[in-house]
Protein backbone atom coordinates (compact mmCIF):
# COMPACT_ATOMS: atom_id res chain seq x y z
CA UNK A 1 0.00 0.00 0.00
CA UNK A 2 1.49 3.41 -0.56
CA UNK A 3 1.03 6.01 2.20
CA UNK A 4 1.11 9.53 1.47
CA UNK A 5 1.63 12.66 4.25
CA UNK A 6 -1.64 15.11 4.33
CA UNK A 7 -1.70 18.23 6.48
CA UNK A 8 -4.88 19.49 7.93
CA UNK A 9 -5.64 21.94 10.55
CA UNK A 10 -6.59 20.70 13.54
CA UNK A 11 -6.45 22.18 17.50
CA UNK A 12 -2.55 22.37 16.96
CA UNK A 13 -2.84 22.38 13.14
CA UNK A 14 -1.26 18.24 13.61
CA UNK A 15 -0.41 16.97 10.41
CA UNK A 16 -2.12 14.15 9.24
CA UNK A 17 -1.57 10.78 7.29
CA UNK A 18 -3.27 9.90 4.44
CA UNK A 19 -3.42 6.50 2.77
CA UNK A 20 -2.93 5.82 -1.16
CA UNK A 21 -4.05 8.65 -3.73
CA UNK A 22 -2.72 11.97 -4.60
CA UNK A 23 -1.12 10.70 -7.65
CA UNK A 24 1.66 8.43 -5.97
CA UNK A 25 2.94 5.52 -7.45
CA UNK A 26 1.36 2.13 -6.18
CA UNK A 27 4.48 0.18 -5.63
CA UNK A 28 2.10 -3.26 -4.61
CA UNK A 29 -1.21 -4.01 -4.28
CA UNK A 30 -3.47 -1.96 -2.07
CA UNK A 31 -6.15 -2.46 0.16
CA UNK A 32 -9.47 -0.76 -0.99
CA UNK A 33 -11.07 -0.75 1.88
CA UNK A 34 -8.01 0.23 4.30
CA UNK A 35 -8.10 3.70 1.74
CA UNK A 36 -11.59 4.25 1.55
CA UNK A 37 -11.70 4.11 5.86
CA UNK A 38 -8.43 6.30 5.71
CA UNK A 39 -10.17 8.57 2.87
CA UNK A 40 -13.39 8.92 4.37
CA UNK A 41 -11.78 9.94 7.95
CA UNK A 42 -9.90 12.55 6.32
CA UNK A 43 -13.20 14.42 4.47
CA UNK A 44 -14.97 13.76 8.22
CA UNK A 45 -11.86 15.95 9.37
CA UNK A 46 -11.81 19.00 6.92
CA UNK A 47 -16.28 19.23 7.91
CA UNK A 48 -14.86 18.66 11.90
CA UNK A 49 -16.85 15.62 12.25
CA UNK A 50 -14.32 14.47 14.31
CA UNK A 51 -16.35 11.64 15.97
CA UNK A 52 -16.89 10.25 12.46
CA UNK A 53 -13.45 10.63 12.05
CA UNK A 54 -12.32 8.52 15.01
CA UNK A 55 -14.69 5.71 14.59
CA UNK A 56 -12.86 5.79 10.81
CA UNK A 57 -9.20 5.67 11.79
CA UNK A 58 -10.26 2.96 14.15
CA UNK A 59 -11.84 1.19 11.19
CA UNK A 60 -8.56 1.79 9.07
CA UNK A 61 -6.64 0.42 12.21
CA UNK A 62 -8.40 -2.95 12.52
CA UNK A 63 -7.72 -3.44 8.93
CA UNK A 64 -3.89 -2.57 9.08
CA UNK A 65 -4.01 -5.26 11.67
CA UNK A 66 -5.70 -7.71 9.65
CA UNK A 67 -3.46 -6.54 6.73
CA UNK A 68 -0.24 -6.56 9.48
CA UNK A 69 0.82 -3.44 7.44
CA UNK A 70 3.37 -1.54 9.83
CA UNK A 71 3.42 1.57 7.50
CA UNK A 72 -0.87 1.50 7.69
CA UNK A 73 -1.21 0.75 11.46
CA UNK A 74 0.94 4.20 12.04
CA UNK A 75 -0.41 6.19 10.28
CA UNK A 76 -4.16 5.28 11.34
CA UNK A 77 -2.85 5.38 14.89
CA UNK A 78 -1.50 8.85 14.31
CA UNK A 79 -4.17 9.85 12.63
CA UNK A 80 -6.50 8.52 15.84
CA UNK A 81 -4.56 10.08 18.37
CA UNK A 82 -4.30 13.38 16.73
CA UNK A 83 -8.21 13.66 15.77
CA UNK A 84 -8.95 12.24 19.97
CA UNK A 85 -6.09 15.57 20.76
CA UNK A 86 -8.53 17.79 18.57
CA UNK A 87 -11.71 16.35 20.25
CA UNK A 88 -10.43 17.54 23.54
CA UNK A 89 -9.38 14.30 25.09
CA UNK A 90 -5.69 14.27 25.53
CA UNK A 91 -5.68 11.02 27.85
CA UNK A 92 -7.00 9.28 25.45
CA UNK A 93 -4.36 10.23 22.61
CA UNK A 94 -1.48 9.15 25.16
CA UNK A 95 -3.46 6.07 25.11
CA UNK A 96 -3.64 5.36 21.49
CA UNK A 97 0.22 6.84 20.90
CA UNK A 98 1.60 4.17 23.69
CA UNK A 99 -0.53 1.52 21.90
CA UNK A 100 0.52 2.40 18.58
CA UNK A 101 4.42 2.39 19.49
CA UNK A 102 3.59 -1.38 20.74
CA UNK A 103 2.12 -2.71 17.83
CA UNK A 104 5.19 -0.76 15.52
CA UNK A 105 7.87 -2.59 17.59
CA UNK A 106 5.90 -6.09 17.53
CA UNK A 107 6.35 -5.97 13.69
CA UNK A 108 10.23 -4.69 13.82
CA UNK A 109 9.60 -0.92 13.79
CA UNK A 110 11.43 0.27 17.23
CA UNK A 111 13.00 3.76 15.82
CA UNK A 112 11.83 6.73 17.31
CA UNK A 113 8.37 8.17 15.61
CA UNK A 114 8.61 11.98 14.91
CA UNK A 115 5.14 12.36 14.31
CA UNK A 116 4.03 10.29 17.60
CA UNK A 117 6.31 12.12 19.58
CA UNK A 118 4.58 15.55 18.19
CA UNK A 119 0.87 14.02 18.86
CA UNK A 120 2.41 12.98 22.73
CA UNK A 121 3.72 16.46 23.27
CA UNK A 122 0.54 18.25 22.44
CA UNK A 123 -1.41 15.80 24.36
CA UNK A 124 0.77 16.22 28.00
CA UNK A 125 0.74 19.93 27.34
CA UNK A 126 -2.69 20.00 27.53
CA UNK A 127 -2.60 17.74 30.54
CA UNK A 128 -0.69 20.30 32.32
CA UNK A 129 2.60 18.02 32.31
CA UNK A 130 5.19 20.61 30.41
CA UNK A 131 8.56 18.96 31.39
CA UNK A 132 7.39 15.32 29.42
CA UNK A 133 6.07 17.41 27.00
CA UNK A 134 8.90 19.58 26.19
CA UNK A 135 10.86 16.38 26.25
CA UNK A 136 8.51 15.12 23.09
CA UNK A 137 8.38 18.35 21.41
CA UNK A 138 12.29 18.30 21.65
CA UNK A 139 12.20 14.73 20.19
CA UNK A 140 9.77 15.70 17.41
CA UNK A 141 11.91 18.82 16.63
CA UNK A 142 14.66 16.63 14.97
CA UNK A 143 12.53 14.88 12.63
CA UNK A 144 13.40 15.09 9.25
CA UNK A 145 9.01 16.10 7.76
CA UNK A 146 9.46 19.60 7.80
CA UNK A 147 5.98 20.23 8.83
CA UNK A 148 6.49 18.40 11.51
CA UNK A 149 9.82 20.08 12.72
CA UNK A 150 7.42 23.37 12.67
CA UNK A 151 4.46 22.32 14.63
CA UNK A 152 6.95 21.14 17.32
CA UNK A 153 8.83 23.76 17.35
CA UNK A 154 5.51 26.12 17.85
CA UNK A 155 4.44 23.28 20.77
CA UNK A 156 7.82 24.08 22.25
CA UNK A 157 7.09 27.97 22.19
CA UNK A 158 3.81 27.19 23.61
CA UNK A 159 5.11 25.13 26.60
CA UNK A 160 7.90 27.67 27.12
CA UNK A 161 5.51 30.81 27.33
CA UNK A 162 3.46 29.08 29.98
CA UNK A 163 6.30 27.79 31.69
CA UNK A 164 8.51 31.09 32.14
CA UNK A 165 11.07 29.37 29.92
CA UNK A 166 12.47 32.40 28.44
CA UNK A 167 15.38 31.11 26.81
CA UNK A 168 13.75 27.90 24.56
CA UNK A 169 10.91 30.64 23.94
CA UNK A 170 13.56 32.73 22.56
CA UNK A 171 15.41 30.20 20.31
CA UNK A 172 12.09 28.86 19.00
CA UNK A 173 11.47 32.90 17.94
CA UNK A 174 14.91 32.60 16.32
CA UNK A 175 13.93 29.43 14.55
CA UNK A 176 11.00 31.04 12.91
CA UNK A 177 12.48 34.51 12.13
CA UNK A 178 15.35 32.54 9.95
CA UNK A 179 12.84 30.78 7.88
CA UNK A 180 13.46 31.87 4.85
CA UNK A 181 11.36 31.64 1.30
CA UNK A 182 7.57 31.81 0.97
CA UNK A 183 6.48 29.81 3.61
CA UNK A 184 2.79 28.45 3.84
CA UNK A 185 0.12 30.89 5.67
CA UNK A 186 -0.30 28.48 8.88
CA UNK A 187 3.44 28.48 9.15
CA UNK A 188 3.55 32.55 9.61
CA UNK A 189 0.23 32.49 11.87
CA UNK A 190 2.59 30.62 14.12
CA UNK A 191 5.87 32.64 13.97
CA UNK A 192 3.51 35.70 14.46
CA UNK A 193 2.23 34.18 17.53
CA UNK A 194 5.32 33.21 19.22
CA UNK A 195 6.87 36.48 17.57
CA UNK A 196 4.08 38.20 20.04
CA UNK A 197 4.55 36.32 23.03
CA UNK A 198 8.52 36.86 23.23
CA UNK A 199 7.57 40.47 22.46
CA UNK A 200 5.93 40.34 25.61
CA UNK A 201 7.96 38.37 28.20
CA UNK A 202 11.09 40.48 27.12
CA UNK A 203 8.91 44.06 27.44
CA UNK A 204 8.85 44.53 23.82
CA UNK A 205 6.88 46.82 21.63
CA UNK A 206 3.16 45.75 23.25
CA UNK A 207 1.64 47.60 19.87
CA UNK A 208 3.85 45.03 17.76
CA UNK A 209 2.36 42.54 19.80
CA UNK A 210 -1.17 43.12 19.46
CA UNK A 211 -0.82 43.69 15.95
CA UNK A 212 1.30 40.03 15.49
CA UNK A 213 -1.08 38.47 17.28
CA UNK A 214 -4.18 39.36 15.39
CA UNK A 215 -2.69 38.72 12.49
CA UNK A 216 -1.79 35.42 13.42
CA UNK A 217 -5.75 35.34 14.24
CA UNK A 218 -6.92 36.16 11.01
CA UNK A 219 -4.66 34.18 9.43
CA UNK A 220 -6.16 31.25 10.90
CA UNK A 221 -9.56 32.61 10.60
CA UNK A 222 -9.20 32.18 7.28
CA UNK A 223 -7.63 28.56 7.45
CA UNK A 224 -11.29 27.65 9.77
CA UNK A 225 -8.91 26.76 12.60
CA UNK A 226 -10.62 28.30 15.07
CA UNK A 227 -8.80 26.57 18.40
CA UNK A 228 -5.71 28.17 17.63
CA UNK A 229 -7.36 31.49 16.20
CA UNK A 230 -8.67 31.82 19.75
CA UNK A 231 -5.31 31.25 21.33
CA UNK A 232 -3.80 34.15 19.47
CA UNK A 233 -6.97 36.46 20.64
CA UNK A 234 -5.67 35.56 23.89
CA UNK A 235 -2.42 36.48 23.38
CA UNK A 236 -3.74 39.69 21.51
CA UNK A 237 -5.59 40.40 25.32
CA UNK A 238 -2.26 40.23 26.81
CA UNK A 239 -0.79 42.84 24.99
CA UNK A 240 -3.67 44.89 25.17
CA UNK A 241 -3.38 44.45 29.18
CA UNK A 242 0.51 44.95 29.40
CA UNK A 243 -0.11 48.03 27.25
CA UNK A 244 -2.44 49.92 29.98
CA UNK A 245 -6.14 48.95 27.34
CA UNK A 246 -8.06 47.13 29.97
CA UNK A 247 -11.36 47.28 27.87
CA UNK A 248 -10.20 46.37 24.65
CA UNK A 249 -7.79 43.82 26.82
CA UNK A 250 -11.46 42.35 28.45
CA UNK A 251 -13.11 42.61 24.92
CA UNK A 252 -10.23 40.22 23.62
CA UNK A 253 -10.55 38.06 26.36
CA UNK A 254 -14.37 37.32 26.24
CA UNK A 255 -13.98 36.72 22.26
CA UNK A 256 -11.46 34.47 22.71
CA UNK A 257 -13.40 32.72 25.49
CA UNK A 258 -16.66 32.43 23.61
CA UNK A 259 -14.76 31.11 20.52
CA UNK A 260 -13.14 28.80 21.95
CA UNK A 261 -16.11 27.24 23.93
CA UNK A 262 -18.05 27.50 20.55
CA UNK A 263 -14.91 25.36 18.87
CA UNK A 264 -15.35 22.77 22.31
CA UNK A 265 -12.28 24.10 24.11
CA UNK A 266 -13.96 24.25 27.37
CA UNK A 267 -10.63 23.97 29.70
CA UNK A 268 -9.43 27.66 27.68
CA UNK A 269 -12.79 29.16 27.36
CA UNK A 270 -13.13 29.05 31.26
CA UNK A 271 -9.75 30.54 31.73
CA UNK A 272 -10.18 33.40 29.28
CA UNK A 273 -13.97 34.03 30.66
CA UNK A 274 -12.03 34.88 34.33
CA UNK A 275 -9.45 37.03 32.68
CA UNK A 276 -12.33 38.53 30.98
CA UNK A 277 -13.87 39.66 34.18
CA UNK A 278 -17.58 41.46 33.58
CA UNK A 279 -16.95 41.75 29.71
CA UNK A 280 -19.34 39.70 28.19
CA UNK A 281 -19.74 38.79 24.32
CA UNK A 282 -23.55 38.80 23.62
CA UNK A 283 -24.78 35.76 21.58
CA UNK A 284 -27.21 35.94 19.18
CA UNK A 285 -27.75 32.41 18.80
CA UNK A 286 -27.75 30.83 21.92
CA UNK A 287 -31.06 28.80 23.22
CA UNK A 288 -33.37 31.02 25.30
CA UNK A 289 -33.28 29.98 28.79
CA UNK A 290 -36.51 28.49 28.76
CA UNK A 291 -35.66 26.41 25.99
CA UNK A 292 -32.58 25.37 27.65
CA UNK A 293 -34.32 24.63 30.86
CA UNK A 294 -36.59 22.28 28.59
CA UNK A 295 -34.06 20.80 26.70
CA UNK A 296 -32.51 19.60 30.10
CA UNK A 297 -35.65 17.76 31.11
Amino acid sequence: MSMKKEYAALGLALALAGCGGGGQAVTQPGDTTLSQDMDTAKDAVGLERLSVAEQQYRAAGQRAIARDDVTAIGDAGYNLATVQLDEGKPQDALSTVTATRSALAMRGQTGDDAGLDLVQAGALHRLGQDTAAAAAASRAAGAQDTDIVEKAQLIRGLIADDSGDQATLASVDAYFANLTGKLPDGWTADAKEIAARNLLVTGGSTQTAMQDAMQAATIRQTQVDYRDMARALGVAARAADKAGNTQAAAQLYARASQSAQQAGDKTAADLWAKQAGTATAANPFALPVAATTTKKK
